[in-house]
Order: structure tokens, then sequence, then C-alpha cells
């Protein structure tokens, strides 16, 4: 048996694993994810009606993997960690902790032998999942229509699948647990999941307008979300616009200042959960 191996089995017995499962299999069951879902396929929906206008110039696996560049490169930034995808991912945790509090389920959930620790981190692992399985699909099939309207087909969907894709799922990904683990913060301090979701909309949003406004900041921009997501695709190989680099940044700076973020918010979390009980 490999260390590999021997390490899932291990993970998948302990009680971190067993709140994460438990939770997704509640999310993916409900209603909301369906509906979640759909909306994360809109950009698709988009491209697919506007694709009877497309006459490419050229065709190909090379045009396909630029223009997959270009498009979902576009959806990530605007759509998918945009507006519409931080309201999904603000109702998804913003009911986690402050669900179970309304509920009086966490009654409950604290007699068993569960670390108030577990409890959190069991669920925001079952919302990193969730971000996962909501991205997969709609940028798969983005892969999918890029290839067959550009000519790429097959070779231009494995080129696509073996490491572009899974860039934009990775940039998806952190700009979700970003806002995901702010607003699970929220929730942990809330009485109720309304009160945590619109403490981090509005959080979320001001900080957004207001930052680009700070003129004695030397480009404001790049201490936007958006704007550290586009350094990561552009640093994974990601060429969003032809004519250059749109976002200057270093990958190792980047992603190291998101982890240390996400661990603070996440204490903040763990402490403000055990301050609820103590109540």
């Amino acid at each position: 048996m490999s260390s590999i191996t021997r390490f899932v089995r291990q993970f998948a017995a302990t009680k971190l694993f067993i709140i994460a499962e438990y939770e997704l299999r509640r999310i993916l069951g409900s209603r909301k994810f369906k509906i979640m879902l759909a909306i994360m396929l809109l950009p698709n929906l988009a491209f697919l009606l506007g694709s009877g206008g497309i006459i490419p110039v050229e065709t190909g696996e090379t045009v396909s993997l630029e223009e997959f560049w270009i498009i979902t490169g576009d959806s990530v930034l605007n759509y998918w960690t945009g507006l519409p995808g931080q309201i999904l991912f603000i109702l998804i945790t913003s009911e986690m902790l402050a669900g179970e509090y309304e509920n009086e389920t966490f009654k409950l959930l604290i007699t068993k032998p569960l670390k108030k620790s577990e409890i959190v981190l069991g669920k925001w692992l079952a919302f990193v999942a969730t971000v996962v399985l909501l991205i997969l699909p709609p940028i798969t099939i983005s892969a999918v229509l890029i290839c067959a309207v550009y000519g790429g087909f097959w070779d231009g969907f494995i080129t696509i699948m073996t490491y572009d894709l899974w860039v934009g799922v990775l940039a998806v990904v952190v700009g979700a647990t970003i806002i995901g683990t702010i607003t699970l913060m929220f929730s942990a301090s809330s009485t109720k999941s309304l009160y945590a979701a619109l403490s981090a909309f509005v959080v979320t949003l001001l900080y957004q307008i207001f930052i680009p406004q700070l003129t004695w900041l030397e480009n404001t921009d790049q201490y936007t979300l958006a704007y550290q997501l586009g350094v990561i695709l552009e640093e994974l190989g990601y060429v969003i616009s032809p004519a250059g680099r749109l976002f200057e940044g270093d990958l190792y700076i980047t992603l190291p200042a998101f982890y240390t973020f996400i661990m603070l918010l996440l204490t903040a979390t763990i402490i403000f959960t055990l301050s609820k009980e103590a109540k």
C-alpha cells in the first residue's frame, strides 16, 4: 500500500472527514445547489448562443487553446469569482454555522465527541469541495464548446484538460475560498444566516468599491481580488490578452498571502465558535 493511499484511508476515518462528508452531502442534495450550478453555467449558455455568429479566421488546437485562455479567463475574473459567483459563495457558507445556531442543532453537535475546530474545518472543507464541483462542469463544457467552434476537437480538448483547465479551477477555488472563509467567519459570529450573508456581502462589496478609489496607493487595482487572481492565471500560463500581460505580479507572493489570510480567517472563525458555545 502506497503512502498516499494509506494517508487517504487514515484521513477518511477522521472526524474531520466525517463532518465534511456529511455537510457536502447536505449541500449537494439541496435544490439550492442545482440552482447555483445552473447559474454557474450561464457563461456557457451565452457562448453557445453567440457561437452561431463566430467565423474563425484560423482554427486548430493552438487557436482553441488561445481562445480558451481569453474566454475562460474573463469568466473566471468577472463571473465565476466576480459578483455573481461571490453571491453564490456567500449564500453557501452563511448558513453553515449560523444555520446551526438558528435551528439549535449546534447544541446537538457539541454534545458529540467533536472539537469545535473540527466542526469549523469540516464545514470549510465541504465548502471547498462544493466549489470544485460547481466549477468543474462549466469550465469543462467551456473547453468542449471552444474546441468545437475553433476546430481544436479532441486534440485541443486533451491539451486543455491536461493543464489549463486545472489552472482555471485553481483560480476559482482560491477566489471562492477567500469569499467563503470571510462569510464563514461572519456565520460563526452571527445569530442568523441572513445577518452573516449581508455582513459578508457588504464588506466584500465595499472593499472592491473603495480600494480602487485610494489615490495615495500606487496601482490600487493590484490590491483587489480579481487582479491577484489574474496574476495567478497569467503566471501559470494563461494569455488573457494577446496585447500582453494585464496583471503584473509574483505568484510566490500572491499564493502565500492568500494562504496566510485564509488561515487567519479560519483562526478567527474557530475563536468565534468557541465563544458562541460559552454563551
